[in-house]
């Protein structure tokens, strides 16, 4: 894949020797990576170099930031649900909807697996965190329980069960001491690496939904996120669903003071949208990013908070997000964007076999600057 034309201004911007200045409110959309096929996890690696997405065409795709030269990695038997990166090594971790998880030198195409683990869950795997370390990989998913593996072979070293419902999120703590995991019921446990014990449960009851006609719960706390000091936590989802067929409600994300235990703010979208928050991250200013999720393939957006502020600073329209990364330099988020062809719905491919199309992505980054192309204001209207 060619080079995105605007990656030459943004990387020219980026390699001065001050770089441009961090500025959330003027945030404005990037160079992109397309996808024929949906994608749902895209992630940077620790040295910022390279980008790595998966989904439902069973593959993994890594793409050269600088280049936009893309190679792949086969291996999943059916959807990828997930995947981090090793924070100092060559190491990318990839899990599946078959409870599979896969180990793979990232920077070399067409390679198989370093190991695999198989049955990390029963069903889907849902999520997947390193330890700061890198000793560990936890993944969580439909079993209810946290598995910690050994990142040097995929020995399984310990788990902590406790959960009563599916895991989501998963989140390690600066502390490097410390993990969060997110389930269905909008639980929060707070688990001591070195003891395996829960220390706490932290309670966000308010993403879970269970009317009496519903047949299924809905919700969870669907992405975990602390700052940098790890004072703060913050965690997305979605509240005050409406059905549980597909499931609209409203999204929110909450913030946590991780000394208390205490939620201390609420967090809402500016437009409307009608699904989860799914995806979190904290800012270089303490400043909190989250993506939300439309049905029908509606735009939602990518919205900037101030931690004292419910309603967002600023927001990007865009289609519906379920992953969001930040780039090592503070500078950029990364998201895989939902781009609907048309041909979606219970038995699309069946109905429509002659001219069904799946539904494909945009890898997108967004930058935390203001646009270099931008017209100034001032400038407008003085030549006015």
């Amino acid at each position: 894949m060619p080079k995105p034309a605007a990656n030459e201004s943004v990387e020219s911007l980026l390699s001065e020797a001050q770089g441009p200045a961090f500025d959330p409110a003027k945030a404005h959309i990037g160079p992109a990576f397309k996808h024929e096929r949906q994608l749902i996890r895209a992630r940077f690696s620790a040295d910022g170099k390279f980008v790595a997405a998966a989904g439902l065409d069973k593959l993994i795709h890594v793409w050269d930031l600088e280049s936009g030269k893309k190679h792949t990695l086969p291996g999943h038997a059916t959807w990828v649900s997930s995947l981090v990166f090793h924070p100092k090594g060559r190491q990318l971790f990839t899990a599946d909807f078959h409870g599979t998880i896969h180990c793979w030198d990232f920077a070399t195409p067409d390679s198989k697996p370093l190991f695999t683990i198989t049955g990390a869950d029963a069903n889907i795997t849902r999520a997947l965190a390193v330890m700061l370390d890198g000793a560990h990989v936890l993944s969580g998913g439909d079993d209810c329980t946290v598995r910690v593996w050994s990142t040097k072979d995929g020995a399984k070293v310990k788990q902590w069960p406790g959960h009563k419902g599916c895991i989501f999120s998963i989140a390690v703590h600066p502390d490097g001491k410390s993990v969060a995991s997110g389930d269905l019921f909008g639980t929060v446990k707070h688990w001591d690496f070195a003891t395996d014990k829960c220390v706490r449960d932290l309670d966000a009851k308010e993403l879970h939904t269970r009317k009496e006609d519903f047949i299924a719960d809905v919700g969870g706390v669907r992405c975990i996120a602390f700052d940098a000091k790890g004072a703060t936590m913050v965690i997305g989802g979605l509240s005050n669903a409406e059905s549980n067929a597909f499931c609209p409600g409203t999204p929110l994300a909450l913030l946590f003071d991780w000394g208390t235990g205490k939620k201390t703010q609420e967090f809402k979208l500016a437009n409307k949208s009608d699904g989860p928050i799914n995806a979190v991250r904290f800012l270089q200013n303490g400043m909190i990013a989250g993506f939300g999720e439309t049905q029908n393939g509606a735009q939602t957006e990518l919205a900037f908070w101030q931690p004292d502020k419910s309603e967002p600073l600023h927001s990007l329209k865009a289609q519906s997000a379920y992953d969001l990364d930040i780039h090592p330099d503070g500078l950029r988020l990364l998201a895989p964007l939902f781009i609907p062809m048309g041909s979606g719905g219970n038995g699309a491919r069946e109905k429509q076999k002659a001219n069904y199309i799946p539904n494909a992505s945009v890898v997108q980054i967004f930058n935390l600057f203001a646009d270099p192309k931008a017209k100034d204001p001032k400038n407008a209207k003085k030549k006015a």
